[in-house]
């Protein structure tokens, strides 16, 4: 009976935005028999097709319907209009830096993991903030530069974590809460976004935390 009443809460539970919009444009893609980069390219408003925005919009009508939201307002501007008068999440994140940064605190004592390696919430918390400025710089470099940028807050990261008795496993939660905090920003905020210019910007914000988890990683086990 358990079972089965969490299988149900399980079912009905809403989705997040992001879970939604993953895939968006593959989906798009595949109706219209284009490539997904062609897509992404389109909705970030570098290149021009009616039928491609026409589907982008029906499919944002039907997240937003999903979402019990209106659709996102940038949708019926032109690619310009939607790059320049919408929330970007590199600004929101760089603004609402100091709520992440209390959000990722009380995950972090929250979790059995982490508050198993007793720190003070100072200690605990003083290499977030430079490892989100680093992020927020980084995410609007090119892949090839995301890949070969030094990540100097990410090493300060792993090499402190190391001298404070962590595990790797503690280590790698520490980023995991990071994206669910700015995910859970991005939610907070999604009336004020384009769908398709979010997913991009996730995406490549995602980049830049999984190199910087990489980075910090490896700074981690050299210090063993």
């Amino acid at each position: 009976m358990h079972s089965a009443n969490h299988k149900a809460a399980r079912k009905t539970r809403p989705l997040s935005p992001q879970a939604l919009y993953r895939g968006l444009y593959v989906r798009i893609a595949k109706k219209l028999g284009v490539d997904p980069s062609y897509v992404s390219r389109i909705a970030r408003g570098q290149r021009s097709s009616a039928i491609v925005e026409k589907t982008l919009r029906r499919e944002l009508d039907q997240i937003a319907g999903k979402l019990g939201r209106a659709s996102p307002r940038a949708y019926s501007a032109t690619p310009t209009a939607r790059r320049n008068h919408s929330q970007r999440l590199q600004r929101l994140v760089t603004t609402d830096s100091r709520w992440i940064r209390r959000q990722w605190l009380h995950h972090c004592q929250a979790d059995p993991i982490l508050r198993s390696f007793p720190l003070s919430a100072q200690k605990r918390v003083s290499p977030i903030l430079p490892l989100i400025e680093e992020a927020m710089k980084r995410s609007r470099f090119t892949p090839n530069q995301i890949m070969t940028a030094p990540s100097k807050a990410a090493k300060a990261h792993g090499r402190l974590r190391r001298g404070q008795g962590y595990s790797v496993t503690a280590l790698l939660e520490e980023y995991n809460l990071l994206r669910r905090c700015i995910s859970r920003l991005a939610e907070k905020h999604f009336h004020e976004m384009d769908g398709p210019i979010l997913l991009s910007d996730l995406s490549q914000l995602g980049e830049v935390i999984g190199r910087q988890t990489q980075t910090a990683l490896k700074t981690f086990l050299d210090h063993a």
